[in-house]
């Protein structure tokens, strides 16, 4: 008697812990479901053996799940598909330093690995879910004229080429001020005196409904170029997200200033 409780105890251990690594997982899968189905199957009471009826009911909620399971996943085949073309911002975490660092890049291809899309974003891969924004300007160019922008605060692309001679993306979020007309193209004008940015209009890809910090008064520090770290307070011109991390452009009484927007330390309403 004593054996048979033991193994008794030992089987309803197995099952017990199947059910508590179920119940871990933030979504119940296929591979967890069916795990689960036939643990429960292996230790069912031989004198009380599981009802036909339930074990129909549990296999065709195991075929109701796959199935939304494999629409979830075409689905997001289709959202990455259409990502081709577009410039994306992504989270992307360096294998060999382990920082993490918010990059913006065109998405060149998509290719399934397992379940999960991974788009191609220059020389690196990155996971669909790693995405947290797509620009896409088509939406403004359709039903916005460069004008209709004057006063608004939108995100436009710039690409700038490195001192190696490497070309990079930059983000820039900021009020326009004016239209400059280049080869007849407009123009947009993001801040004011020798840091002033102009972003061609069919480049902007937002209109920012709510600026978080650009237009009002900020105060923040950054390092002088004798190493001395010093404050400055102004308006908040335009947001810059690059690669290095992001900047905001600061007007102080006497001259601008690029400030790390970690290390903004007031911001006010005008």
């Amino acid at each position: 008697m004593s054996t048979t409780i033991s193994k008794t105890a030992a089987l309803n251990s197995d099952y017990l812990k199947v059910t508590e690594e179920v119940k871990e997982q933030s979504e119940l899968d296929k591979d967890a479901f069916i795990n689960l189905l036939v643990t429960q199957m292996k230790y069912q009471d031989p004198l009380d053996p599981v009802d036909n009826s339930e074990m129909l009911a549990q296999l065709a909620q195991f075929t109701a799940l796959e199935q939304m399971m494999n629409v979830a996943q075409a689905s997001q085949k289709q959202l990455a598909n259409g990502m081709i073309g577009k410039y994306v911002e992504y989270l992307y975490k360096d294998s060999e330093t382990g920082i993490s660092e918010y990059l913006v890049g065109k998405v060149d291809y998509v290719k399934v690995s397992g379940d999960t899309p991974v788009l191609g974003i220059g020389d690196v891969e990155v996971n669909l879910e790693d995405v947290y924004q797509v620009y896409d300007s088509s939406n403004i160019q359709a039903n916005t004229t460069a004008f209709e922008l004057l006063g608004k605060t939108v995100q436009g692309l710039v690409e700038e080429t490195k001192t190696d001679g490497t070309k990079e993306s930059i983000i820039i979020e900021g009020e326009v001020l004016g239209i400059e007309m280049k080869n007849g193209s407009p123009y947009m004008v993001i801040g004011t005196g020798k840091e002033k940015v102009s972003i061609d209009f069919n480049k902007i890809q937002n209109i920012v409904d709510k600026p978080s910090i650009t237009g009002k008064t900020v105060t923040g520090t950054y390092t002088d170029s004798e190493g001395k770290v010093q404050t400055i307070t102004g308006t908040a011109e335009y947001i810059r997200i690059e690669k290095a991390g992001t900047f905001v452009y600061v007007r102080g009484e006497k001259e601008g200033q690029f400030v790390n927007f970690n290390h903004i330390t007031l911001v006010e309403d005008k």
